[in-house]
């Protein structure tokens, strides 16, 4: 799949070193569930997770080739036709809105092609970043799950969007 800026495709080993800094920068990892397994891992580790292929898509920036971003779907329920994305930047890319047009692609295919009826999106309220993102990538803000979220930064709210096949006209 592609965007304008980036080629979205499964990640491959080549893509471990880029994984392992996210993994390890302090960033992502302030907003990190608590039971993150990766913080800190090698990059053997990284290039075993990148190697299996089935843990969402690398974003590569077409301008220079280098991981920009990562999204997922993930908790799909095929009788329901209903799953959750996530998403992440690199730190070099971040403030670029690459994120915004990887989420926006893949939400849309989706529910455009995988007739998936609803893709949720849940941030914590304090990632005003993840926050820009799902509103940017045309995403609906549905409401607040009051300290649903456990993250490295303590408990806090999820705040919850969705995008159904209705929305996709304002899909970014």
């Amino acid at each position: 799949m592609e965007t304008p800026r980036l080629r979205l495709r499964p990640l491959e080993a080549g893509d471990a070193a880029g994984v392992q800094a996210v993994w390890n920068d302090r960033v992502f990892l302030r907003f990190a569930p608590v039971g993150f397994r990766y913080a800190g891992a090698g990059l053997d580790r990284a290039v075993e997770w990148c190697s299996r292929g089935v843990d969402g898509l690398a974003g590569v920036a077409r301008e220079n080739g280098r991981l920009a971003c990562h999204v997922g779907l993930f908790d799909t329920d095929w009788s329901a036709m209903t799953t959750e994305i996530h998403y992440w930047t690199a730190g070099w890319a971040r403030g670029r809105g690459f994120a915004v047009e990887a989420a926006a692609a893949v939400a849309r295919w989706a529910v455009a092609q995988a007739g998936m009826q609803r893709v949720t999106l849940h941030a914590d309220t304090r990632n005003e970043a993840s926050l820009r993102v799902a509103q940017r990538a045309g995403f609906r803000f549905e409401g607040v799950l009051r300290n649903a979220s456990w993250t490295r930064s303590g408990r806090g709210d999820l705040a919850v969007y969705s995008l159904i096949p209705a929305d996709l006209s304002e899909v970014a």
